[in-house]
């Protein structure tokens, strides 16, 4: 009846709509709160104009010049995009969004992600963002996600409702403070597993600022998530000569642990267009559920809730950009090596349900090297990835950490013809383990996918995973196989 149910729905949607296709790399939407619209698999929705959406910031790469104080925000020409796509897994997946032209409201997204792998599993994902501007110096947003799953001897309900507000700087008499970041949440966490329910009611909190002081740049945060609180702070000197932009002392901190540690950026120009950068930025993170759902819906918490601290954040970087050529060349590589430690990281282990796994906090500590080469030739680009990750459980006798690949190797192709986009994708991802310590077969995926677009129009395919090589998030759920996607968009 279930899948009775999303066929039928499925099938009036797409009759209803009509619409073409553009193109679309991957899209991964990150922060303190990370959004990420579950359709960048497949398709990069259109363009909305930048600073209408989410108000909190963009990370901003090392290698990047600083950033410019905002200007004001051009003319919108589309207001409303839309995006709906089926799979034969009897998934559903659509994204809305809208931008007023109200002095008031400035954006409106909604956005839904179905999953029924297998009829035992079933959840829904719905997330809805407000952006509103009750005066220019006081932008607001506002966030209601709820997550809904089930399964056999499993039944889960969270609901999240956040308030975020962000301002890049402010002066007060000569202190100047940079990136005012404020974040109020309540949530509702209900869990009922093997008949014994599960509830816990949250109030959240993040502020995070920093402060200039010539010579001195200091950062604070304070976090509570789920429970747990926790602080960072960091004082860094500012070198004027802008070789070593911080250097300085951090310490972070939660109801475990204590941690110093030094923070600083190093960065030297290349010859021709590149930069060499040596950074430690320690990290504390929230470990929030709703980033675990967005995984895998189907997950028992508990108690046991730790936010995660990264005091060894160490990054090795070369980045170098080359001349534009006729012929087909290479455009972009970038060498990256990071030496992590982290603490209270999250690793799925066995619960008392079959397919539902439970969280386990543990220290990891790793070493990640990644070599990352563009390729363009006219309408032909290549991305080719390298990535090599050492990953071990230092408080397990250094075992390794399940389901972290050992050596990934992806391969993405796309081709722009006219009103066609295509593209081809070769991930593969070797020597993995599961959560017991068992080998993982090796996972050779390959996806072909085209794309029609025509003015504000766009329809799509995708056929995923040709091979139906699985891929696991954890061994005892249903891992990705097959599947055949349909998608439509449209702007106006």
């Amino acid at each position: 009846m279930k899948r009775s149910i999303f066929t039928i729905a499925l099938l009036i949607i797409l009759e209803v709509l009509t619409a073409q296709v553009q193109e679309q790399p991957e899209l991964l939407v990150t922060g303190e709160n990370s959004f990420k619209p579950y359709l960048y698999r497949r398709s990069l929705l259109f363009s909305p104009l930048p600073d209408m959406g989410d108000s909190l910031p963009a990370f901003v790469p090392y290698v990047s010049p600083e950033p410019e104080k905002p200007t004001e925000v051009q003319t919108i020409k589309h207001r409303c995009y839309m995006q709906f796509e089926g799979n034969v897994d009897y998934g559903f997946n659509s994204f809305i969004s809208y931008y007023p032209s109200s002095s008031l409201i400035n954006a409106l997204t909604n956005t839904l992600d179905m999953r029924s792998p297998i009829p035992e599993l079933l959840s829904i994902h719905n997330n809805l963002f407000l952006g509103a501007l009750i005066n220019p110096e006081f932008p607001l947003s506002l966030r209601i996600q709820n997550v809904s799953s089930q399964g056999d001897d499993y039944d889960n309900t969270m609901m999240d409702f956040n308030i975020s507000y962000y301002r890049p700087y402010f002066e007060l008499s000569e202190t100047n403070f940079k990136d005012i970041s404020a974040q109020l949440s309540y949530s509702y966490l209900y869990q009922k597993i093997a008949e014994v329910p599960y509830k816990r009611n949250y109030l959240n909190l993040y502020l995070a600022s920093s402060m200039e002081i010539e010579p001195w740049d200091i950062k604070a945060k304070l976090l509570t998530k789920e429970g747990d609180a926790g602080i960072q702070i960091a004082s860094l000197y500012q070198d004027e000569f802008k070789r070593f932009p911080k250097v300085g002392i951090n310490l972070t901190a939660d109801a475990y642990n204590v941690i110093p540690s030094i923070e600083f950026l190093y960065r030297y120009p290349v010859n021709g267009f590149g930069v060499f950068s040596l950074a430690n930025e320690p990290l504390l993170e929230s470990n929030d559920y709703l980033s675990f759902l967005e995984a895998s819906p189907w997950i028992a918490f508990s108690d046991a809730h730790k936010l995660k601290k990264v005091p060894l954040n160490f990054i090795t970087s070369l980045d170098y950009l080359y001349p534009e050529k006729l012929n087909f060349s290479l455009a972009r590589l970038n060498l990256k090596n990071k030496l992590l430690y982290e603490v209270d990281s999250p690793v799925l282990i066995n619960s008392v349900v079959y397919r539902i796994p439970s969280v386990r906090y543990t220290d990891i500590f790793s070493n990640q090297t990644t070599l990352d080469a563009f390729f363009k030739l006219d309408k032909l680009n290549m991305h080719q990835d390298i990535e090599l990750d050492l990953a071990y459980l230092s408080k397990d006798n250094y075992e390794r950490v399940p389901y972290r690949s050992l050596l990934n190797l992806d391969s993405r192709f796309s081709y722009n013809y006219d009103v066609w986009f295509f593209n081809l994708d070769v991930l593969q991802h070797y020597f993995t383990k599961d959560h017991l310590g068992n080998d993982l077969p090796e996972a050779f995926v390959l996806n072909i996918g085209a794309e029609y677009n025509r003015d504000d129009s766009a329809i799509y395919v995708q056929l995923a995973n040709l091979f139906n090589r699985k891929q696991w998030v954890f061994s005892e759920q249903p891992g990705r196989g097959r599947n055949f996607y349909l998608g439509v968009k449209h702007r106006f």
